[in-house]
């Protein structure tokens, strides 16, 4: 798939924008705090109705407004299509796809595959394992479609188990809800690991470029050790509901980053951890290039903030061997370690944003620069 156009009103610092992207590389650069992120985070939220910066919606709105309007054309699963998203302070948000409602922010999901590999997302290894699980997820999502279906049917019985511990009697009160839960868990947990396996040579071979002197790979972690999930829930259930949640389950679980039996966060650097993440970031690309129905579209924030000039480089070169149909955005200060990349494609697109205003850059300016 790829973005085609997209018409940005009233969003951060933006001033009101039509732009046109290419199908395959788009270079967004100026100077820090001009806008450039933004321009990414808007792109980002057509596919995922919130933000990858931040969970408060107020702040993606101009101060001076009520609201803020995404609107593109996109080629998504081969067809043409039209995408409206509009979000109040207030919380009320507004999506048209051709038009019509689309009433549920989850089957933007489907609709605009995105992956954004950003500063924020840098400290994945040493953050708590909600960040890597909702990698993980977005991951397997794309691969296998069935996936969010039992995703979603597990969440809200495990909310339902949490609302009836409380007042619950005995374990009794809880068997027809964990008969429904204990297969769905199994079958999520099955998914996220065949995808784990999956991912798992692309993660290596990626890695090993970046850090050919470190042996790392990846563990899936289902939420519950030792036991079956159907006696652990009995046997913790007096714990569950003095607590009054659900100790063990797939809302526990966690893709590790191993180097032999460790956990590669606690003796890498920050620059490695970096490197790490930059690495599982490609790998899902690529797997979802050779295993998903789409191709995602893929965001690198600012590359020049966090890699030296040599891993940079490693990363443009991964960058150009990417498949013709793989559309990417990247953000930059500054043009010219970019430009070897640029001249690789045939059709790259140039954007510079200077105090939220966003003009077209052609080639030969570049060039002149």
């Amino acid at each position: 798939m790829h973005i085609q156009s997209l018409t940005i009103q009233n969003f951060r610092n933006l001033q009101p924008s039509r732009l046109h992207f290419s199908p395959q590389l788009n270079i967004i650069y100026g100077d820090n705090a001009a806008g450039k992120t933004s321009i990414l985070e808007s792109l980002f939220i057509l596919g995922h109705g919130r933000s990858f910066r931040t969970s408060r919606h107020t702040k993606l709105i101009n101060y001076e407004e009520e609201s803020f309007t995404l609107f593109s054309e996109l080629y998504s699963n081969n067809v043409q299509q039209r995408l409206g998203i509009q979000r109040f302070r207030n919380s009320d948000v507004n999506i048209r796809l051709n038009q019509e409602p689309l009433p549920k922010l989850s089957d933007l999901v489907s609709l605009i595959p995105i992956q954004v590999l950003a500063p924020e997302h840098y400290e994945l290894l040493t953050k708590g394992p909600s960040g890597r699980r909702k990698l993980l997820d977005w991951g397997v999502f794309h691969v296998e479609h069935s996936f969010l279906k039992r995703w979603q049917a597990c969440q809200r019985i495990i909310l339902q188990r949490n609302k009836l511990l409380k007042g619950s009697q005995s374990y009794k009160d809880l068997d027809a809800w964990d008969s429904q839960l204990i297969p769905l868990s199994e079958q999520v947990n099955q998914y996220r690991q065949e995808y784990c396996d999956l991912l798992s040579p692309y993660f290596k071979d990626i890695v090993s470029k970046f850090l050919p002197d470190v042996n790392l790979s990846l563990e899936f972690y289902e939420g519950w050790q030792g036991k079956d999930l159907q006696s652990l829930l009995k046997e913790q259930y007096p714990k569950d509901k003095k607590l009054g949640y659900t100790q063990s389950t797939i809302q526990k679980a966690d893709l590790k980053i191993l180097s032999g039996k460790r956990l590669a966060a606690d003796y890498l650097s920050r620059g490695q951890q970096k490197l790490v993440t930059t690495a599982i970031k490609l790998a899902q690309l690529i797997l979802a290039q050779e295993r998903g129905q789409q191709y995602p579209v893929f965001l690198l924030d600012d590359i020049g903030a966090e890699l030296d000039e040599n891993h940079q480089k490693l990363l443009l070169n991964l960058l150009a061997q990417q498949p013709k149909n793989q559309q990417i955005f990247i953000t930059c200060v500054h043009l010219d370690p970019l430009k070897s990349l640029i001249n690789r494609y045939n059709n790259a697109r140039l954007f510079h944003v200077e105090h939220g205003a966003v003009s077209i850059v052609e080639a030969s300016e570049m060039n002149a620069q």
